[in-house]
């Protein structure tokens, strides 16, 4: 597909962001105050949501449609979109959570993945597990994701290679075991979990999977023309590695970065 001309590829193209238009693939996003929700989501599909390291990034409820140019695909951008549900970090305040998850139970019928994140280091999950029992029997496919894994102790994460230490890789390991197992009781099973560092870009790949696996299946290909991270955004933040190690690194990982064929999609 990648010798097609351009020209060859405009209906195609065309057919494909008219179904964006209609109909853009929808993510919920649920979770705390202060776990990088915003983060994440611009980490994962370049979106420009507001981050603020002091106050909340959403002031109120939101359904937000975010128009984004893909670059996956051979032979031509394709103008594509977004949507976003969520609300300001729950747990705030009891009055505003009240209103927040009546407009959830309205809303997330419409979504296709709820993405939950909490904190890597949060280890009380009473209001994790409340929440979620309040809105399980409307949410859609369910990914856990556990943001801010740099932060887990011990404070070691390797800068050489931007990836965790052994310590903080085996502490890693029992986080997402118990947060999968806590809140998988409370949904009767246990969802798709995986612990990232949208600031590192680290863990992205597998957490995009997991979205990818539990979205409907006729909309899997949407989710992947909206993938907009690449194994050079990682590495970009490794300092201690050579031009050889590098090139080695991105080797391993380059299959995730390929190029889509229009062709296939949908396949």
């Amino acid at each position: 597909m990648s010798d097609t001309p351009v020209e060859a590829l405009r209906p195609v193209v065309a057919a494909i962001e008219e179904e964006f238009r209609k109909a853009p693939p929808t993510l919920a996003v649920i979770g705390l105050s202060g776990v990088g929700k915003s983060s994440l989501i611009n980490a994962m599909f370049g979106t420009r949501r507001h981050v603020s390291p002091t106050v909340r990034g959403t002031s109120r409820f939101s359904r937000s449609v975010f128009d984004i140019v893909s670059r996956r695909v051979e032979g031509a951008p394709v103008n594509c979109a977004l949507q976003v549900i969520d609300a300001p970090g729950l747990g705030e305040d009891v009055a505003a959570d009240r209103n927040y998850l009546t407009r959830y139970h309205k809303h997330l019928p419409d979504a296709d993945i709820a993405l939950w994140v909490i904190a890597a280091r949060n280890r009380a999950l009473a209001l994790d597990q409340q929440y979620l029992g309040e809105l399980k029997a409307v949410l859609p496919n369910l990914v856990l994701a556990i943001n801010q894994a740099d932060l887990v102790e011990p404070l070691s994460w390797n800068e050489a290679i931007n990836l965790p230490s052994a310590d903080q890789q085996r502490h890693i390991g029992e986080i997402v075991a118990d947060r999968r197992e806590k809140l998988g009781r409370v949904v009767g099973y246990e969802p798709e979990t995986v612990a990232v560092s949208a600031v590192r870009f680290h863990n992205l790949q597998a957490l995009f999977n997991a979205c990818l696996k539990a979205a409907p299946k006729k909309r899997q290909w949407m989710f992947e023309l909206l993938k907009s991270f690449s194994t050079r955004d990682w590495l970009d933040r490794a300092k201690g590695l050579s031009a050889a190690q590098r090139r080695q690194i991105a080797e391993r990982y380059i299959q995730s970065d390929k190029k889509l064929a229009l062709d296939r999609l949908g396949k």
